[in-house]
């Protein structure tokens, strides 16, 4: 590229750079973020304190809760209890069931 060629490229983008630094900066100048209400609530306060106000309130007595807060222990959780399914053999018939009840009669007849 020629010298001519590059001036031709630099000074189109550096006007469009200065342009846009410039566009910027009168945006934020005149975009305010700040509503009106807000902008009620930070405005600065008067250092001018009621200095009879203050000596007032250090010259209180110290007021002591007649009622004192206690910790009360909060009930612990129980644990909570399912009992087991019977275990059953490989006969059918469950573990623990008595001989003479019907699970525990042998040939499939009850017994009178």
């Amino acid at each position: 590229m020629k010298q001519k060629d590059i001036l031709l490229l630099l000074i189109p983008s550096f006007i469009v750079i200065v342009a846009w630094i410039a566009f910027s900066i009168y945006h934020s100048s005149v975009a305010s973020t700040i509503t009106p209400i807000v902008d009620i609530q930070i405005a600065p306060i008067t250092p001018a304190f009621d200095t009879a106000t203050i000596s007032q309130l250090k010259q209180r007595a110290n007021v002591s809760p007649i009622y004192e807060v206690q910790n009360i222990p909060s009930p612990s959780p129980t644990p909570f209890y399912i009992p087991a399914a019977p275990i059953s053999s490989q006969s059918g018939i469950p573990l623990g069931a008595p001989a003479n009840s019907p699970q525990g009669t042998s040939g499939g007849t009850l017994a009178p």
